[in-house]
Parts: C-alpha cells; structure tokens; sequence
C-alpha cells in the first residue's frame, strides 16, 4: 500500500529532523580535534577531514536533486 502525501510529509518531518540534528551534533564535534593542545594532526589529514564532509554534503545534495528531477520529468509538457 503506497503512502498518502500526508504519512511522507510525516515521516520527512520525523527522521528528517533527528538526523539533521545528529548529523549537526557530530560534525560539531569535530571542532573537539581542532584544538592542537590536546590533538597533533598533519595538514593532510585536516584537509582528508574537509573532503569527506565536502563528499558526503554532495552525495545528499545530489539526492535530494535526483528525487526532485525525477519528479519534473514526470511533469513535462510536450504540446501547450
């Protein structure tokens, strides 16, 4: 049985908003190893850090950009 607009909405606003908040928390923690008098990190292994959010942000990105161009396809208007 497919979901009404209704239970999608629900479920969005359910785990899309606890694992914003998780996903918030821990890159937040990360600022915990940024501080050199507790942590030794080389500059590559900073810049390894940037690439894997950089590459995770696009990966959702990319997502939430297939979900919508999936969605106007199916829109489309050959003859007005």
């Amino acid at each position: 049985m497919a979901l009404t607009d209704k239970q999608k909405r629900d479920n969005f606003l359910k785990h899309g908003n606890r694992r914003l908040s998780n996903a918030v928390k821990s890159i937040k923690l990360l600022n915990n190893i940024a501080n050199q008098r507790y942590y030794g990190y080389e500059e590559k292994e900073k810049n390894l850090i940037f690439k894997k959010l950089d590459e995770a942000i696009r990966e959702v990105k990319n997502s939430f950009n297939r979900a919508k161009n999936k969605r106007n396809r199916n829109n489309d208007i050959f003859f007005k």
